[in-house]
């Protein structure tokens, strides 16, 4: 109430007095006209033009303080330029004049129209470019198309976060941490992409050119696994890939993918590149190079499709690592090859199949509980890696239940396999159980990235190993003294 007296009190008192004269002509008109010897009717007309002159000012007031000072800077956050506000205070008192000189004094506003008309036009010429970017920061203060924050795209040409946001401009921090200051005139006819709206998720996409070599189902496996083994990148949904053209370099591959939070998208995208070519490495593809050059390298196997070559596969699988390559050989072709749909199962917890499982492609995740049987724990394989090792080597049940997250094309090597294996060749027992070591080794709370193991701790799991596969595949031992002292085992098949 206070403030109302403040700014309305006077002009409401004068309008009040005003408006009682009109009301009682007779006891104030007459007596006043007979005074003043003004005639009756003029001295009525004077009091209701200046009370219409009070209203006016009265209601131009209300306008710019409550309306425009008021509600329209409350919802847009910041107070409205002066200038709108003069202006719409003048355009206020300019209509009301002129009602008052058409209806109680009856006289012909025609001119007094033109003559407004004119000086608006020549005001509006004159400030035309200031008073289109302030009713167009007034829009976008109301309508907030974007706020401080986003990052936004503008014409296709600009792209930035909103820095600041003013009624003649809007400032940006382009991705190159430069300020960038656009007049809003120019935003009025923008086309704007805010890719702050309505959330922060942020669909990104790669292209990559791989050879006809490669099967499109093999690359589609490849690069979806990648996707989904990008560490650190959080996706909303599921990436796609898809062949979307055939060019003489080779097969366009075009992967989609949402992110949760545009902020992260340099990241992502290169967490994701990062993983693609890691994984295309491992499969032994790369991107296709243009066919005009020549290119001196040598010819890389063609592992692309698994079925047509194994030999690498096992060759970049831990466990073989070691063996020679004749034995290399051998073990590949005996691989059985397993094609598994998104979410199949591959082997289930306590299932007693006897196998190891090498990926070729795709992916395949394991559920399992930790170390301490607290808690369940995920594991992911990708190409070249493997599970199953103490379902082949000793014959225990399948530790955890093993699902393809993505279509998955996996190898199998079954006991009856390795059990040929070592009867042909009875050394190999301790090469698998020196890298049976090394990968429990690795996988154990002990180990430490960039130490390696003490030898003594090797050594008792290595002992540990072999007495497992002796004892699983029935295998004899017999330990014979070397001139040097040291221990030679030999293996025999028991029959």
């Amino acid at each position: 109430m206070n403030n109302y007296w403040q700014t309305y009190g006077r002009m409401t008192i004068i309008g009040s007095m005003l408006g009682l004269l009109l009301a009682l002509d007779d006891l104030f008109s007459r007596p006043l006209a007979f005074i003043s010897g003004i005639p009756q009717t003029a001295l009525e007309q004077y009091v209701t033009g200046a009370f219409g002159l009070v209203l006016t000012l009265l209601v131009s007031r209300f306008v710019r303080n409550d309306i425009l000072n008021g509600m329209v800077a409350r919802k847009s956050g910041k107070p409205l330029p002066q200038l709108v506000i003069d202006l719409t205070g003048l355009l206020i008192l300019f209509i009301g004049i002129c009602i008052i000189f058409s209806v109680v004094f009856k006289k012909d506003i025609t001119g007094l129209v033109a003559t407004g008309g004119v000086s608006v036009m020549v005001i509006g010429l004159a400030l035309r470019d200031m008073l289109l970017a302030a009713f167009t920061g007034v829009l976008i203060n109301i309508e907030k198309p974007f706020k401080i924050g986003d990052l936004v795209k503008i014409n296709d040409k600009w792209m930035g976060k909103v820095d600041r946001i003013t009624w003649h401009t809007t400032s940006l921090i382009t991705l190159e941490e430069e300020m960038l200051i656009i007049p809003n005139l120019m935003l009025s006819n923008a086309v704007i992409v805010n890719l702050a709206a309505p959330d922060a998720r942020m669909k990104r996409s790669l292209e990559v050119v791989i050879d006809y070599d490669t099967s499109v189902d093999s690359a589609e496996r490849i690069l979806y696994a990648a996707m989904l083994g990008a560490v650190g990148v959080t996706l909303t949904g599921s990436p796609t890939v898809t062949a979307i053209r055939m060019e003489r370099d080779g097969v366009i591959y075009k992967i989609s993918y949402t992110i949760a939070n545009y902020a992260e998208r340099v990241k992502s995208d290169h967490v994701i590149i990062k993983n693609i070519l890691k994984c295309m490495r491992d499969a032994g593809i790369t991107v296709s190079f243009p066919k005009t050059e020549v290119i001196h390298t040598p010819r890389r196997a063609l592992i692309a499709d698994r079925s047509l070559d194994t030999l690498r596969l096992v060759q970049q699988c831990t466990i073989f690592q070691d063996l020679p390559a004749a034995v290399l050989e051998r073990v590949a072709g005996m691989l059985i090859e397993r094609h598994f749909t998104a979410n199949a199962l591959i082997v289930s917890a306590g299932e007693r199949r006897h196998s190891l499982f090498i990926v070729g492609e795709g992916m395949a995740k394991r559920t399992m509980t930790d170390r301490d049987g607290v808690r369940m724990v995920s594991e992911r394989f990708i190409a070249t890696e493997s599970f199953g090792r103490r379902a082949l080597f000793c014959c225990q049940p399948q530790v955890a239940t093993v699902v393809a997250e993505t279509a998955v094309l996996v190898y199998e090597f079954g006991r009856q396999a390795l059990a040929t294996v070592l009867a042909d060749d009875p050394s190999l027992l301790d090469s698998f159980a020196h890298s049976l070591a090394l990968l429990a080794w690795r996988e154990s709370k002990d180990s430490v990235v960039g130490v390696d193991p003490e030898p003594a701790t090797i050594q008792r799991l290595t002992n540990l190993y072999r007495g497992q596969i002796h004892a699983a595949y029935r295998l004899k031992a017999s330990i014979n003294e070397t001139t040097d002292g040291l221990s030679t085992v030999e293996i025999h098949k028991s029959h």
